[in-house]
């Protein structure tokens, strides 16, 4: 018998690293899970070690609720940041392995038309 099918979002920063699954219309909230919930340090929060078992606890989570195909979609910080952070590829790696049956990845992270000026200066950053 076919399951219900979920959006699993993943926002990386270079500070941490938040999952949400919602159901289809993206307005009720199934379940989440941080970077923070995972590790204790903080400057662990964004790694691949802590998005990995986040992206384990929401597909524990997710079989409990009947849940078996997901939707990613996946952001970075966007703007005039670097738009990938880490953790995203790795926790994509975990829900695959742990049995949920991807059938879409998209990339939501916002990209400016036209945005505010890059921090660092004229010359740019001196090291």
């Amino acid at each position: 018998m076919m399951g219900h099918k979920a959006v699993v979002h993943i926002f990386t920063s270079h500070n941490n690293i938040l999952i949400t699954a919602t159901d289809l219309t993206g307005a009720e909230t199934i379940c989440k899970v941080s970077g923070g919930m995972i590790v204790s340090s903080g400057a662990d929060q964004s790694g691949q070690f802590a998005s990995t078992r986040a992206a384990e606890q929401i597909a524990e989570m997710l079989n409990d609720k009947d849940f078996d195909q997901v939707i990613v979609k996946y952001r970075g910080a966007g703007g005039n940041r670097s738009p990938s952070a880490p953790g995203a590829t790795s926790a994509i790696r975990a829900l695959t392995r742990a049995g949920m049956t991807i059938t879409r990845i998209e990339d939501v992270t916002p990209i400016p038309t036209d945005g505010t000026k890059k921090k660092g200066g004229r010359r740019g950053r001196r090291v």
